[in-house]
């Protein structure tokens, strides 16, 4: 009876010393093991991403007292990653998704002490589903179209497919319809270190929206880039359409999940699509300055590669899926009466949390489409589609001791008429509270809604009308 007492107060003051221990920022690893103390409720299911492409399973369970235990085989990374000094690299975090009575959630386990909070659903008061049928018992509504279980034992959760894609995509832009500026000067100013941070983004098609949200990744280890695309002197935008892309090669993961759920409007058991992104390396890297000259071409004044297979370039289309269906834009006022004038002046910097003046927002590329297509994901599970075409990658700037990392988006113009520039940004719930931060994308439109009619500047469709 005293060894079992003893035993008994032994194991309590164990979980006692390592619950002390417990970090949000830091991991606590015990004899090769991740130590992680869940705060919330529910069963969870714990992921990690591999070099090859491929999603390993390394825990489930259900969300107790004491703290779990679990092995992450970083070591596949730190090999992968050994011999590759040209780019930036950013480990992965594993990823925790659990369910419980109150809902899904997601979180990213940077550190031993996790948060678990459910997703938050935007109410959408005026949508109707009188033909929509009810949760069947044991389930609770996950948005408006599905239902999920609320206490599953097993195989509640599985991965359908995971996808590492290599492909150059936008990272900043610049887009002129109708002739509306006589002259333009801009500054484009990229620059990446290890200050930079990689983030998990998730999108779920919840019914009549897709709810997107951020979670807190790692930071880049390696060669930092710095880009610098200016205009020495005023550029002529010539053409009814004047476009400039600043595109980068970036290697990201995009992964679907399949969540045990009721289909409200089929009326049938099915599984409702989660997708996760993530970006795993920076694959241009080095120093250049390159001008735009009023002829309309560009020239490298300066060019130190970090690598000769991955240099920026400057192209008129756009490389990217689409502008997210998810983003917002706002509209910033040109008056053709107040003359040549400074219309957008961003700069985005570090700080000690993701916000808005810390981290922007890059649309992800066709080529995590036809991966997809090609697994027949997107036959199978149609709504697929749309989820991708509301998420993208985040990157984000934190602050360190000896490195910096900076966006600057500037632009001078003089107009010929009245018009407006656009400047999208993503709603996106970051961290453990779900504060909404506007994250941006640096995908500028200038236009006056008109070509002859009005111009969708999503799409670049014109209506025939000329109002």
């Amino acid at each position: 009876m005293l060894l079992i007492t003893i035993i008994g107060v032994s194991i309590v003051s164990l979980v006692v010393a390592i619950t002390w221990r417990l970090s949000e920022e830091e991991p606590l690893r015990i004899f090769g093991y991740d130590v992680y103390k869940f705060e919330g409720s529910g069963h969870y299911a714990i992921f990690y991403p591999m070099p090859d492409g491929t999603i390993k399973l390394l825990k489930t369970g259900k969300i107790g007292i004491f703290p779990t235990f679990v092995k992450v085989p970083r070591n596949a990374w730190l090999k992968e990653y050994a011999n590759r000094e040209n780019t930036l690299k950013a480990m992965p975090t594993p990823i925790v998704i659990f369910v419980n009575d109150k809902g899904l959630g997601i979180a990213s386990l940077k550190g031993s002490k996790v948060k678990l909070k459910e997703l938050e659903i935007p109410e959408i008061s005026k949508i109707t589903t009188a033909s929509a049928h009810s949760c069947p018992k044991d389930y609770i509504p996950e948005g408006y179209r599905y239902c999920i279980p609320k206490n599953p034992e097993r195989n509640w959760i599985r991965v359908i497919t995971s996808k590492t894609v290599t492909e150059k995509i936008s990272f900043l832009g610049l887009r002129i319809d109708n002739h509306v500026l006589k002259d333009i000067d801009f500054d484009m100013r990229l620059f990446l270190s290890e200050a930079t941070y990689s983030h998990w983004t998730a999108g779920i098609d919840v019914g009549p929206v897709t709810l997107t949200t951020t979670k807190f990744g790692e930071s880049f280890k390696g060669k930092g880039l710095k880009l610098e695309y200016t205009t020495p002197r005023e550029v002529n935008p010539q053409s009814s359409m004047w476009s400039r892309y600043v595109n980068l090669d970036v290697k990201y993961v995009v992964t679907v999940y399949g969540v045990l759920a009721y289909d409200r409007y089929t009326g049938k058991y099915t599984e409702m699509p989660l997708i996760l992104t993530y970006p795993l390396e920076i694959l241009t890297t080095g120093s250049y300055k390159i001008y735009e000259t009023p002829d309309g071409s560009q020239k490298y004044v300066e060019s130190k590669p970090g690598s000769t297979f991955y240099t920026p370039s400057i192209t008129r289309e756009p490389h990217y899926l689409e502008i997210p269906g998810s983003a917002d834009s706002e509209r910033i006022l040109i008056n053709q009466g107040d003359g040549r004038g400074l219309i957008i002046d961003e700069w985005l910097n570090e700080s000690w949390h993701l916000s808005s003046e810390s981290s922007f927002s890059i649309p992800i590329g066709p080529a995590a489409v036809k991966a997809l297509e090609k697994e027949g994901v997107l036959k199978k599970y149609p709504q697929v589609r749309r989820i991708l075409n509301s998420i993208s990658l985040t990157i984000g700037f934190h602050k360190t001791a000896n490195q910096r990392s900076m966006l600057i988006y500037r632009l001078q113009a003089t107009p010929r008429e009245d018009c407006y520039a656009l400047r999208y940004y993503q709603k996106l719930d970051v961290a453990e509270d779900y504060n909404k931060v506007k994250v941006p994308m640096f995908l500028v439109t200038v236009t006056n809604g008109k070509s002859p009619g009005f111009c969708d500047p999503r799409t670049g469709l014109c209506t025939t009308s000329t109002g």
